[in-house]
């Protein structure tokens, strides 16, 4: 598999290709809650953030796993778990702070109750919605730290080879399913009573989610499909499983036509482009292929019109605008007015009414139009910082690296352009979206650091020499050749 190790016997394949205890474990927590992620789509289920949370109970087991089963060396493999889920400790430390102050109070005025808001110390965390949102919290940190295990447990990347194509092939027929009601034109998902909102596809209630998990698992899909072509023994592009995965991320793509919400819809259709012009310039230099000429035309004018239609998206009038930047100003005051900690999670549905302008005529709003923001204003700036600076941290051990891994590159395209969806809307929100984030982002980096190393050396720190130089030993040592002759 990888050219870095090309004397490996057949016995040493086995071993690095194999699954180890960990590693089944691992992917089948992964393939159940990604099931759960994918169809059970709401953003707040407590069937789903329940499943959640029990599915996350399993990774220090996991990782125990790892550790007693693991083959090779392994070293550091607790401080980088500790390290690498901070975020997710800070979140609840500051949520358990947080149930000391309210700024929510009940005011009776005769028989009926009214809710104020109160004054509160802006130095210290705050918690708006205490019962409920416990939930919403350790549900999205449990799924954090499933999707963290990709980066601690596969030993080789023959453990993402035989992952990856089952999280595709769900995310795949979760588009067909969507494809299947814009057809017969339904006014709710199958099965489902629905929200009473028609910008719905699939089993996402929001169709701007959607368009942020295509995004994701395109990016995959594409990855995969470009990856096959590089192997030595790859056959021509008809015989391969390469149109399997451009397929795949065709559907997923394409869906960006079909989604109302208007930057989600943009940014998906020029991530999409961008892979096919990705596919175009694979199939121009590889001459190999009997059909690499007529493959990079059509990919080159897919492209072409797939980034028309999004500069088409871009210049239509968007009628949800002014409600979009009046919630958006309203979590910016949010922020100002607890700039350290935020409200708490949750506390933008509560507060919101608060702040938002009377023309949106006392409206409840679970979203504030941005990710960005609606962070800031319910974790505030401490809160948001530390994972950023986790993620900044991921992507300076990634460019580190001497080797430039495009499978790797080719990953990341899906994400950076959700990271740059959160400025715009909040597919964060969505679990799917949440958990395809992170389960991409350790996958790519984890294939970066496996690409760059060997097999057995990848989680090892150095080692020092087992021989003795010559010249420092004080003890002769014969390290020449035995001629040993029966007598």
């Amino acid at each position: 598999m990888k050219p870095d190790e090309p004397n490996l016997t057949e016995r040493d394949k086995l071993l690095r290709d194999s699954f180890t205890a960990a590693e089944s474990q691992l992917s089948l927590q992964l393939l159940l809650t990604a099931f759960i992620a994918f169809w059970l789509a709401d953003p707040r289920s407590f069937w789903a953030l329940g499943f959640f949370l029990i599915s996350g109970g399993f990774c220090l087991f996991v990782l125990k796993t790892h550790e007693e089963s693991h083959p090779f060396f392994i070293d550091l493999l607790w401080p980088k778990f500790w390290l690498y889920s901070a975020p997710i400790w800070c979140l609840i430390l500051q949520s358990l702070v947080g149930l000391a102050q309210s700024p929510i109070q009940t005011i009776e005025i005769g028989e009926r109750s009214f809710l104020a808001l109160n004054s509160v110390n802006p130095w210290l965390p705050t918690t708006t919605v205490s019962g409920t949102n416990w939930m919403s919290v350790l549900g999205f940190c449990s799924l954090y730290l499933t999707a963290l295990n990709l980066f601690l447990v596969p030993k080789s990347r023959a453990f993402f080879e035989k992952v990856l194509p089952w999280l595709c092939l769900f995310a795949v027929l979760v588009s067909i399913v969507g494809y299947l009601q814009e057809g017969f034109n339904l006014t709710a998902p199958l099965f489902t009573k629905g929200t009473g909102q028609l910008d719905f596809f699939s089993y996402f209630p929001y169709d701007g989610h959607w368009a942020a998990f295509a995004l994701i698992w395109s990016g995959v899909c594409t990855s995969l499909g470009l990856l096959s072509t590089r192997y030595d023994d790859s056959p021509d592009f008809i015989n391969s499983i390469s149109p399997w995965y451009l397929t795949g991320a065709a559907l997923l793509g394409l869906s960006g036509l079909l989604v109302e919400a208007r930057w989600p819809s943009v940014i998906l259709l020029i991530s999409y482009s961008a892979m096919l012009l990705l596919v175009c310039s694979n199939y121009a230099a590889d001459k190999k292929d009997r059909h690499h000429t007529s493959i990079a035309l059509t990919s080159g004018l897919l492209a072409s019109i797939v980034f028309a239609c999004a500069l088409f998206r871009i210049f239509r009038d968007d009628p949800s605008r002014e409600t979009t930047n009046a919630l958006q100003r309203a979590a910016f005051e949010m922020f100002k007015d607890s700039p350290l900690f935020g409200w708490g999670m949750d506390s933008f549905r509560q507060l919101a009414p608060y702040y938002v302008d009377d023309t949106l005529g006392g409206l409840r709003f679970d979203r504030a139009s941005s990710d960005v923001l609606q962070l800031l204003a319910e974790i505030g700036m401490i809160g948001t910082i530390v994972p950023i600076i986790i993620l900044t941290g991921l992507v300076i051990h990634y460019l580190k690296g001497k080797i430039d891994v495009r499978t790797t590159n080719h990953m990341l395209i899906g994400c950076v352009g959700v990271i740059a969806m959160t400025f715009v809307d909040t597919p964060l929100m969505s679990p799917a979206v949440f958990f395809s984030l992170f389960v991409v982002i350790f996958s790519a980096v984890r294939w970066a650091d496996l690409s760059r190393n060997r097999v057995d050396e990848v989680d090892a720190i150095e080692r020092p020499t087992l021989v003795t130089p010559e010249a420092e030993r004080r003890v002769p040592f014969y390290t020449g050749e035995y001629k040993d002759q029966e007598k």
